[in-house]
């Protein structure tokens, strides 16, 4: 086609389809569909826009525009790309690149995102007009729709226009003009807004690359939780990451972008240092990664970091050597015997879970298939349970057990997992908070966080020193509380420094 637009740089595919309309003077939506795609029904796509091999062919073939360079770099795909693994990203950039009905928004995880996207196409005031100057007419640019990224790098906050992002006229492209982005003056904006401009800049900036899969980024978190030293042992001490995200973000930001940091076990922080059986979104791996490494790096290295690492095998059966047949035989004969009589969970119950365990590792297909065989139904009923009163017993023991000890100074973190230890029944209990309110407000008006556990410490020592008519001296009290600068949390520190002052 002649007289296509080229896209500006940054520019979105539905703002140079807009131009079009405009400069071929077309004014009905059904009609620019027709030209561009040859098809009425394709719907106007501000972020993920697909067809793009229907659009490169609208350009001479000299100028070399093809369909991934408008992917990459007129489209907000490489948010999505980088984070939601090879076999994903090569098939999502087949479905926008072909002539077929996507379901990206789908699979990149957009409309099930806990980040919130703005309803308005947005703009920066000065850089319209000087595009205007410069161009003779505007353009939506990419970068200013990008939810967190609420600031222009150069002039200040970002506005609303008059063009929503999806209405009810889903097949019309509005262009960007005075009308729909009036000048309004540009105020400044808050850091994080800058600090995340910065980082989505170099997103959007990198060429096309293999990208980490969804494992390798699993081992990136546990390994940066580890260098950091929010670790015990195998596993990631949640609570420590959360102080750190929180002094890093203040929980005011976090909550206006919808990533509230809970102390439940469905909390995205939590997920994200776990293995990764989901993608998260950029915004998720951009707060967490600045928490870490600071206001300024290069996510370009960090991803070749993440693509490098070597995930763990997983642990395959171990075959019966030759030199074993007699053992085999002796534990497979042992296993069988005892399931005839009394079925899986009772034979492992009766002295047979080292046979078990042994068959398990080594002829786990023999011991699975033979456990299908001979497995039995449950037959006993279930004693219905009175929840309620179960809840009342519960809660005056954990009363009991916060009573005898709350004069004590001393003693490991009172957790959740401290108040439960002493139940005669706390798997029942730890399973079913649900189902017992009581216990779960308990918990969760009394479990002692990490800072307020550190504040404990710091009180027992400082006691002990008043006591013992002795200098109150920080790096006594850090050595005696058992404290370093590095595991120190805010709270903490501040109360230290206001004890040591006084």
């Amino acid at each position: 086609m002649l007289g296509f637009p080229l896209p500006y740089e940054g520019e979105l595919v539905y703002s140079i389809i807009a131009r079009h309309g405009v400069h071929s003077g077309i004014t009905s939506p059904k009609e620019l569909l027709q030209e561009v795609f040859g098809n009425t029904k394709i719907i106007a796509t501000t972020d993920l826009h697909g067809h793009l091999t229907q659009i490169s062919r609208l350009y001479p073939s000299a100028l070399a525009i093809p369909p991934r360079s408008l992917l990459y770099k007129n489209t907000l795909f490489p948010l999505y790309a980088w984070f939601n693994g090879e076999t994903r990203r090569q098939k999502l950039a087949k479905q926008l690149t072909s002539n077929v009905k996507t379901t990206v928004h789908l699979s990149t995880g957009f409309a099930a995102s806990r980040v919130r996207q703005p309803v308005f196409l947005r703009y920066c005031s000065v850089c319209i007009q000087k595009q205007i100057a410069h161009h003779g007419e505007c353009y939506w640019h990419r970068e200013w729709q990008i939810a967190g990224v609420d600031c222009c790098p150069k002039h200040g906050e970002l506005h609303s226009s008059l063009v929503p992002r999806t209405s009810r006229m889903r097949h019309r492209y509005w262009q960007a003009s005075n009308d729909s982005c009036p000048e309004q003056q540009q105020a400044l904006t808050l850091w994080q807004s800058q600090v995340l401009q910065s980082s989505v800049h170099q997103l959007m900036d990198m060429d096309e690359s293999k990208v980490p899969s969804l494992e390798q980024w699993g081992c990136y978190y546990k390994s940066l939780a580890c260098d950091f030293g929010m670790n015990r042992g195998q596993h990631v001490s949640h609570e420590q990451i959360a102080d750190r995200v929180h002094s890093f973000w203040s929980q005011h930001w976090l909550g206006s972008h919808n990533l509230p940091l809970t102390d439940t076990e469905f909390c995205w922080l939590r997920a994200i240092f776990r293995k990764h059986r989901k993608a998260f979104s950029y915004l998720e791996h951009l707060v967490v990664l600045h928490a870490f490494l600071g206001r300024q790096f290069s996510i370009q290295d960090i991803l070749a970091h993440v693509a490098k690492i070597t995930p763990p095998k997983p642990m395959f059966k171990r075959l019966v050597g030759s030199t074993a047949p007699i053992l085999l035989r002796e534990n497979r004969r042992k296993w069988l015997s005892g399931l005839k009589r009394l079925g899986t969970k009772e034979a492992r119950r009766t002295g047979l879970a080292a046979v078990y365990a042994w068959l398990y590792r080594n002829d786990r297909d023999w011991l699975l298939a033979v456990n299908r065989v001979f497995s039995r139904r449950k037959s006993s009923v279930q004693c219905r349970i009175d929840w309620r009163e179960r809840d009342k017993a519960a809660v005056k023991i954990l009363f009991r057990i916060m009573n005898s000890a709350e004069r004590e100074l001393n003693g490991p973190r009172r957790s959740t997992a401290w108040y439960l230890n002493p139940l005669s029944n706390k798997a029942t209990i730890e399973k079913n908070l649900n189902k017992l309110p009581l216990c779960k407000l308990f918990l969760a008006v009394y479990s002692e966080s990490v800072w307020e556990y550190q504040v404990r410490r710091i009180t027992a020592v400082v006691a002990d020193l008043v006591n013992a008519h002795e200098d109150i001296k920080r790096w006594v009290v850090m050595r005696q509380a058992g404290l370093s600068e590095d595991r120190l949390t805010p709270q903490a520190k501040c109360f230290l420094e206001e004890v040591i002052e006084n």
